[in-house]
């Protein structure tokens, strides 16, 4: 016999062969009709979960944009006389109610509108949804490749760069995308002080001792100032060292400027021998050479409590 559907008061169900007797009536009612009508319901709010979160997914796949990019800052994260390092924090905001990712970036660093340093580096970083993140890109500059490629940067104080960089995300829908971004900025040119010994005077001469001035020059050829410090010497004239110390005293050297470091020579005439007082007697050359490291600080923020080596020797005139 077939199954049918029979409906009473407060009652319904799907009749099987087993409920219906032999005169056609159904005898067992076993699912109330308010309970169908609750699976009812809740079937239907499922459906309606499932297509509104559809269309949700859909809406925001379908208005995906690009991250926006700006070059928040730039740090100068070192420095010294041979190169400088930079930093750029690049600034990312996602704009979407999805997740991005950042898989890397490239950078063209330009001097005077010219490429100077190209380079690639792989970078992963998620973007939350409508979030926002930094990406550090980290440059180093030598300023010996720098004067080698621009010979005129020698005579410059500072010269305008580029940083032209790109970015490149994994985003829904659009897949790989670059992004690029530039930041313009001035580059200080950074050039070694020259030290030379400027003369060797005799300013006192008895038989038992000598009274000398050596006076050390130094020359700062940048567009900002200098403080030398502790320096620390070791002098020595035809292979036997005449005097060694610290020199006590700072010496400014503005920019573009020059200044003097005397230091005081006290020489026992008798210990040293004949040979020195006939050095000291007459306008004679004698072999020098001179040993020794200070401390610079300069007015650039970044640029400071810097070690220079130094080492000179040549010939020069003892004079009275």
């Amino acid at each position: 016999m077939d199954s049918s559907v029979r409906r009473f008061a407060g009652e319904a169900r799907l009749a099987s062969p087993g409920d219906i007797n032999s005169k056609g009536r159904i005898v067992k009612m076993l699912v109330p009709r308010k309970q169908i009508f609750k699976w009812l319901c809740i079937g239907l709010a499922g459906a309606l979960v499932l297509t509104a979160g559809s269309c949700s997914t859909l809406s925001q796949l379908s208005n995906i944009q690009k991250p926006t990019l700006s070059v928040a800052n730039v740090r100068f994260t070192g420095m010294s006389f041979d190169a400088v390092d930079l930093a750029f924090d690049v600034k990312i905001r996602n704009p979407n109610q999805l997740s991005a990712t950042l898989a890397g970036f490239d950078y063209d660093f330009k001097i005077n509108d010219n490429s100077f340093l190209k380079g690639q580096q792989e970078k992963k970083l998620a973007i939350e949804a409508l979030g926002e993140s930094t990406v550090e890109v980290p440059l180093t500059l030598n300023f010996k490749d720098i004067y080698q490629t621009f010979a005129t940067l020698k005579e410059q104080d500072s010269s305008a760069y580029q940083m032209d960089l790109g970015l490149d995300f994994d985003l829904p829908v659009l897949g790989k995308t670059r992004i690029p971004v530039s930041k313009t900025g001035f580059l200080p040119m950074i050039k070694l002080p020259a030290l030379k010994i400027a003369s060797v005077k005799v300013n006192q001469m008895g038989l038992g001792g000598a009274d000398l001035e050596l006076n050390l020059e130094i020359d700062n050829p940048n567009g900002f100032g200098v403080l030398a410090k502790n320096l620390n010497y070791d002098f020595s004239v035809n292979g036997q060292s005449w005097v060694k110390g610290i020199a006590p005293e700072q010496v400014r050297i503005a920019e573009k400027g020059q200044s003097l470091i005397r230091i005081p020579i006290s020489l026992d005439l008798l210990s040293m021998g004949q040979a020195a007082l006939q050095l000291l007697s007459g306008n004679q050359t004698v072999d020098y050479a001179f040993q020794g490291k200070m401390d610079l600080d300069t007015s650039l923020p970044a640029f400071k409590n810097i070690n220079l080596p130094i080492s000179k020797s040549g010939q020069l005139k003892i004079t009275r």
